[in-house]
């Protein structure tokens, strides 16, 4: 949104199949009545919630009575923001007014791309041939999105495997008014761009995520979302023989525990395995998991393999404990197990893969900031350093594997700890069916390698159709066990 020439307010209206209503001035108060709202109405279909003044649009994406992502419009050009920065955002806005949406699962999908990922392309009207772009997409066969904005104008072509599936731009209908859905689009762009240029921008990557700071909010919640989305993060605090060594703020999706300098928080003993245990943010709660060290992991004096932590709840590690807190009372919502809502999503890639075997996608639109490790010697004495963080580069991130689900598609970084892919609860993912071992196959990095090896049951493991019981992977390897199948990817 911008002010037009004669300061007359300036919308660009989102992409939706109906308006579902409006809202007057938005205040505190009837904002969280609002997003309550929209969260029912995002159960049957997605949703987006728009609160807008006269210079900025903001907007939640909800999807299956959950809020999945948020964004911000400036000047027709959307960006991802944290549910958090929504919240505190629509708090500084002038006057603000809201407007919320049903959507479809194309205009949904297609959103978050434009707002999440960097486009391939972005250039003028006046500087690019839109139908030899558009030619080309569908001689190549490729799956792509075709942003055309103003700060007056929206809308994005959607193809799929070179098809012309979608066009999204304000009321958006399931099949073309007239003609096509390229006809259609390039008779929108060609007419407003006459007066002004509009923007092109293409969309390659459809790989897209939730908010960084999501929450599994249960249909039960009844509270106040800023309660939940601006309180915050819980805290570990390391103790030697009561003696307080430091502390740190858990502000991240995971905190590494162990011997050598590489961990967050680094226990110099020797009874401590080098990568010993996990403090992991899972859907709004937090758990800790033993990663099969020598001598294990306690809690509250019992021996465990991954548990949920509570406020106040003790984590031994050979002589050392780690304390749980919550600041402020509370830090999340308690989280429900929702179908659906799990790591990162994108919609079925049957239909919407596309670009050949080299359209590797990426994960979250923003990585997640790694910790610098501090190593705390205990004869150091008090320290209440938090962690500091830094960015990671991209070229640094650890390969990942893509999670084939009947929701949509799944990443599961690689760590230095591997992953167990099997039919136990703990596996990091799981596989179903006879035959299927609860630890059947693990991927883990040797000197630089991704190591794909079977460690048990009868199903075979296959990269590429080719049965295999160790290989080194490369980027898009697809694997396949039972039914599942999995792609790889540096």
């Amino acid at each position: 949104m911008s002010l037009g020439e004669k300061g007359r307010n300036v919308r660009t209206t989102i992409p939706h199949a109906a308006v579902l209503g409006e809202s007057g001035e938005v205040t505190k108060a009837s904002l969280n009545e609002l997003i309550r709202r929209a969260l029912a109405a995002s159960s049957p279909k997605p949703c987006a919630l728009e609160i807008y003044d006269s210079v900025t649009q903001r907007v939640l994406f909800l999807r299956d009575g959950q809020i999945y992502a948020a964004a911000e419009s400036t000047g027709g050009q959307y960006s991802p923001t944290s549910i958090r920065d929504f919240l505190v955002g629509v708090s500084q806005m002038s006057f603000p007014r809201a407007c919320w949406y049903e959507l479809n699962t194309k205009i949904l999908h297609s959103l978050l791309v434009v707002s999440q990922k960097k486009p391939a392309l972005r250039v003028a009207t006046n500087l690019v041939d839109l139908d030899e772009l558009l030619d080309k997409i569908e001689g190549e066969g490729k799956s792509s999105i075709v942003a055309a904005t103003r700060e007056d104008f929206f809308a994005l072509l959607r193809y799929e495997k070179g098809r012309a599936a979608a066009l999204c731009m304000e009321l958006s209908a399931a099949t073309p008014r007239e003609g096509t859905f390229r006809e259609e689009f390039l008779v929108k762009v060609y007419t407003r761009s006459a007066e002004k240029p509009l923007t092109i921008s293409l969309f390659e990557d459809f790989l897209v995520s939730y908010a960084p700071d999501a929450k599994n909010l249960p249909e039960s919640f009844a509270g106040r979302f800023e309660d939940v989305f601006l309180s915050k993060p819980p805290v570990v605090v390391l103790r030697f023989k009561d003696r307080e060594i430091g502390r740190w703020e858990v502000d991240r999706p995971r905190l590494r525990i162990g011997r050598t300098p590489d961990n967050d928080i680094v226990i110099d003993n020797l009874a401590v395995s080098r990568l010993h245990a996990l403090i992991e943010e899972e859907k709004g709660g937090y758990f800790v998991r033993d990663c099969d060290s020598l001598n294990g992991t306690e809690v509250n004096g019992a021996r465990i393999t991954r548990r949920k932590l509570e406020d106040g709840d003790e984590i031994t590690i050979a002589k050392h404990t780690i304390q749980f807190r919550v600041q402020g009372g509370h830090a999340v919502a308690e989280p429900e197990a929702m179908a659906g809502f799990d790591q990162t999503m994108i919609f079925q890639r049957s239909s919407l893969a596309g670009g050949g075997p080299h359209a590797a996608p990426t994960p979250a639109p923003h990585p997640a900031p790694h910790p610098t490790a501090h190593s705390h010697d205990p004869s150091e004495g008090h320290d209440t350093r938090t962690a500091t963080m830094t960015a990671v580069d991209a070229s640094k991130r650890p390969p990942r594997l893509v999670v084939h689900t009947e929701f949509g598609d799944r990443i599961v970084e690689i760590e230095d700890d591997g992953v167990v892919i099997g039919k136990d609860q703990d596996a990091d993912v799981h596989v179903a069916g006879m035959f299927v071992a609860g630890r059947h196959a693990e991927i883990i990095r040797e000197n630089g390698r991704t190591i794909l090896r079977r460690v048990g049951g009868l199903r075979p493991v296959r990269v590429g159709g080719r049965t295999v019981k160790e290989i080194e992977l490369k980027d898009n390897d697809e694997i396949q066990i039972a039914s599942e199948s999995f792609v790889f990817h540096e």
